[in-house]
């Protein structure tokens, strides 16, 4: 039988953001503000991201990065009042960039952050931040259904945290891909809570988006609810960096 849509990735067991190979180890508005994306003063230093997004616009469809140029397309995005982000409404909201933010084919290492906020558990993968590749997206920093966990994700391998999702609640998600090491590691609120072997990893040479991801050519996993302070780093972050991010290092 053939299904199709976001329903049909979801009811084979299969998201945008998951492979069988894998390796085993509404809308809010007038929400309270995200918890503040400025980084510690008592962490380390960290570098230059090569793409920002506070995602603080009061209005607009352009969402600036205020680090490496890379602003951004907003569609049917609601800014949210008093600096609380972006929310995305879990059927057709996205912010997307002309271009890629990060290289990611072999040998690459880079890190991908964001505050989270889910206006309700989806039924489906739901994607806050990934690149393009293609037919489907290089890498997923998401929320999966099939696992009922945040993911940080690419074609076969998904590194699965262990701290369930709720909603209203707001969660600063990390992931980094370690190219030297070929590992992906995904970090919740400043813990690494996964990780897992990556061999084979994809380049993602096509636009850097916020609020969903692609599969088989078509836009996927809509993220539903709110989404702010994303940052890009062409590196390896250490643990005590990805803490930093959180402003609690």
């Amino acid at each position: 039988f053939l299904l199709s849509g976001a329903g049909a990735i979801a009811a084979l067991g299969v998201g945008t953001g998951f492979w069988l190979n894998r390796s085993a180890t509404s809308q809010e508005t007038g929400a309270a503000p995200a918890p503040s994306p400025s980084p510690s003063t008592t962490g380390p230093r960290l570098p230059r991201p090569v793409g920002r997004w506070p995602l603080d616009e009061t209005s607009g469809a352009i969402a600036r990065d205020t680090a490496g140029g890379h602003d951004g397309t907003a569609t049917a995005v609601a800014w949210q009042p008093g600096g609380a982000g972006a929310a995305f409404d879990g059927a057709g909201s996205q912010i997307v960039t002309d271009g890629p933010v990060l290289k990611t084919g072999a040998g690459r290492s880079f890190t991908v952050a964001a505050w989270v906020r889910l206006a309700a558990v989806p039924g489906i993968f739901a994607t806050a931040v990934s690149q393009e590749s293609g037919g489907a997206s290089g890498f997923y920093l998401q929320y999966s259904s099939e696992d009922k966990g945040w993911a940080f994700a690419r074609p076969g391998r998904r590194a699965v945290g262990r701290t369930a999702p709720a909603a209203h609640v707001w969660t600063h998600l990390a992931g980094v891909c370690d190219g030297e090491a070929r590992k992906l590691l995904l970090y919740v609120d400043g813990v690494q809570e996964a990780v897992v072997e990556d061999p084979d990893p994809m380049p993602a040479t096509g636009a850097f988006m916020i609020g969903r991801a692609s599969f088989d050519g078509e836009p996927r996993d809509f993220f539903p609810g709110a989404v702010r302070d994303v940052r890009a780093f062409d590196r390896v972050l250490s643990p005590a960096g990805i803490k930093t991010l959180t402003g609690h290092a």
